[in-house]
């Protein structure tokens, strides 16, 4: 029974500004051209093979499409540059269409993602005490003896306005 191999020469495609890694296919041991690469360009970023220039050390690669990638001096982890515009709407539509992916459709759904961080009223910290050797920073300051009281409710002041006007009252009938 036979059983193919596959190998891959991994690559650096600059595009868009970013740098991704990728891999090309070289089936049965023949050496992957500038067309297998433009096919993995195609069903993993989405720009048509028309649309597609690239670039190996100033040498165009797309206009020999039959050429093997070492005839360009292209080894494992070679950069090469992808220089592109973007295709049109109904173009990607039908590149979508092809692999069955609509990754380009844009929804007007708006995700939110709720946490139960958020809806905590205030996080709770708890400094644990170092061990060994290690800084101790100093504790919370405690709050001040000598302060004022803090601000009575309502109901307290009420309260005490009833008892002081009692005791006002029995004061004036003693005397």
């Amino acid at each position: 029974m036979y059983q193919s191999r596959v190998f891959c020469l991994k690559l650096q495609l600059h595009f868009g500004g970013d740098i991704h890694e990728i891999s090309v296919p070289a089936y049965d041991g023949a050496e992957p051209t500038v067309e297998d690469l433009m096919n993995v360009i195609e069903h993993d970023f989405r720009v048509p093979r028309a649309l597609q220039n690239l670039v190996f050390h100033g040498q165009e690669l797309h206009r020999q499409p039959d050429a093997v990638l070492s005839c360009f001096g292209i080894k494992n982890l070679g950069i090469i540059r992808l220089v592109g515009r973007m295709a049109p709407a109904d173009k990607i539509q039908q590149i979508n269409s092809q692999y069955n992916m609509n990754s380009c459709q844009q929804s007007n759904m708006i995700a939110t993602f709720n946490t139960t961080e958020q809806t905590l009223p205030s996080y709770y910290y708890e400094q644990l005490r170092s061990i060994g050797t290690q800084y101790d920073p100093p504790p919370p300051p405690t709050p001040n003896k000598d302060q004022p009281p803090s601000t009575p409710d309502k109901t307290e002041l009420s309260q005490r306005s009833n008892d002081e006007e009692q005791t006002a009252t029995s004061n004036i009938e003693q005397s």
